[in-house]
């Protein structure tokens, strides 16, 4: 017998070290002042203004983007079984406030997405194939790393505090 698969849709999720989250969640409460409103409509104000690629505009961020990096390397080599080059082309804070939200969407063309965890207690996340009428909700906490398809659909359900996470999308060169 054969499994013929015509669709499948992997959320990787891993977690960073707590002590590297530390240099992040200090720059992130000294320059919320940066952070400008998003026109999402949802209570969120975002980096993405101030920089268009935090983890590398950052200096601070060196050690956290490394560590990022490695897991994407690690989930390459899980998954394929080699090494596959890619960039993180972008990056962004997002700080969600109370009542904040983000409906349904994905991240067009970028090759894989992820999202970093920062504060202790998060509202949902949930993955979407409207096709297969298939949803997953996943509770994240501090320091969990969810890496996937940037054409996954996915949302941020109601929070209830405020909510801080780093997400970047990245594109790689399979052959």
């Amino acid at each position: 017998m054969q499994e013929i698969i015509l669709k499948k849709i992997s959320i990787f999720k891993t977690e960073l070290k707590s002590h590297l989250l530390e240099t992040t969640k200090f720059f992130v409460e000294n320059n919320k002042d940066l952070f400008q409103a998003k026109s999402w409509d949802c209570n969120t104000k975002t980096s993405l203004k101030a920089h268009h690629n935090i983890l590398f505009d950052v200096e601070e961020f060196t050690y956290i983007r490394k560590s990022i990096e490695e897991k994407i390397n690690e989930m390459f080599k899980k998954n394929m079984n080699k090494n596959i080059p890619f960039l993180i082309n972008s990056s962004w804070i997002n700080i969600m406030g109370e009542k904040g939200y983000q409906e349904f969407h994905k991240h067009g063309e970028a090759f894989g997405s992820g999202v970093l965890y920062l504060t202790d207690e998060n509202s949902n996340i949930e993955f979407c194939d409207f096709s297969a009428n298939v949803r997953q909700q996943i509770t994240p906490k501090k320091g969990d790393l969810l890496l996937f398809d940037g054409k996954t659909f996915h949302r941020v359900v109601d929070s209830d505090k405020e909510r801080i996470s780093l997400a970047f999308n990245f594109h790689a060169s399979i052959k």
